[in-house]
């Protein structure tokens, strides 16, 4: 379940998706299968192994996924970034190696205990963290599918600062409980996403810190917002519980090291503006979110998921209508 706002003034409402079928198919038996044998296989490894692994695997399906290749590079294309075409085939390549890497070392990530993680994964800025969380009303956690957000939670929560991160069970019925248990470990919880923001305002009203990943397409239940150039369809729902309850936002940010180690960095928490015009603050709360990603992803593309279609919806198409786009003053007025 999802908030959907508009910016002509009408009201927020509630939009449900359709849940995953609970039955195992002989597809989802198998794709446990083979997961449980990849899972025991690469654990075994060390770190380093793995990575290499990781990077030849991100090439050679770089080199065999054509559909998942055009679309990174569509991606890079349409960006407002100034690339040129070398440019775009070796960020692509790099996007693919990094993904590679990230893939096989969750497995790794997941199972580390507390000491490995402190290892493994470099986190700045805790204080950030505690400063939200000293407002005693919860806190909006912004991060998006860059670097290694796997990492990112997991790190946090091992050193006590734990989030709660509305995300979509896996179709695999057999494979969900397993990754909720792994990612549970050290006290994170998931609020899934058919009704996610009713389980968000109740983990906020506990003083929680609630994660929302904010670059993913909304189809047209989502506000239109600029990103990297492009008017992307975005949900509103941290927006609109960061504006209506005065919550401070905090932004999570990871990337890979040439050592093999991850750094996690807490930003320091801000508040978005508030005029008492809900449609435009909600908007314009979005804007500001979207906008700290992107400037992430200009500082350094290789790490995005330029993989996922991102501006998939369209102004004007689809069926319900998404909502119409912005008016030119406020996006004037957001710089």
């Amino acid at each position: 379940m999802v908030v959907r706002a508009s910016p002509t003034g009408r009201t927020f409402f509630y939009m449900a998706p359709t849940s995953p079928d609970s039955r195992p198919s002989f597809r989802h038996r198998a794709e446990a299968g083979l997961y449980h044998l990849v899972e025991g296989i690469v654990s075994r490894l060390p770190w380093e192994t793995t990575l290499t692994l990781g990077r030849g695997l991100g090439r050679l399906a770089h080199a065999l996924d054509r559909r998942h290749r055009a679309v990174v590079r569509e991606n890079l294309r349409a960006a407002d970034m100034g690339l040129d075409e070398a440019q775009v085939r070796a960020i692509s390549l790099d996007c693919f190696e990094h993904f590679g890497t990230l893939a096989l070392t969750a497995i790794h990530l997941l199972r580390m205990d507390e000491e490995e993680l402190g290892r493994r994964v470099k986190v700045l800025g805790i204080e950030n963290y505690d400063a939200a969380k000293a407002g005693g009303k919860g806190f909006i956690v912004l991060t998006g599918h860059y670097g290694n957000w796997e990492a990112t939670a997991l790190a946090l929560s091992a050193l006590g600062r734990t989030l709660s991160v509305i995300g979509r069970e896996l179709d695999n019925p057999l494979l969900e409980p397993r990754l909720r248990e792994l990612r549970g470990r050290f006290g994170n919880e998931v609020i899934p996403k058919a009704g996610a923001f009713r389980g968000a305002l109740k983990a906020l009203r506990m003083g929680k810190a609630v994660g929302f990943l904010l670059d993913q397409d909304a189809l047209t239940a989502g506000v239109w917002v600029k990103f990297l150039g492009r008017w992307a369809s975005t949900f509103p729902s941290a927006g609109l519980l960061a504006v209506k309850y005065g919550l401070p936002v905090v932004q999570l940010r990871s990337w890979p090291n040439a050592d093999g180690t991850i750094t996690v960095s807490v930003e320091p928490p801000f508040q978005v503006p508030v005029t008492g015009d809900l449609d435009r603050d909600v908007w314009t709360a979005t804007q500001i979110m979207t906008r700290k990603i992107e400037d992430e992803i200009r500082r350094e593309p290789r790490w995005w998921f330029w993989m996922h279609r991102r501006f998939k919806t369209r102004p004007g198409e689809g069926n319900p209508l998404p909502a119409p786009l912005p008016p030119d003053e406020w996006l004037l007025n957001s710089r």
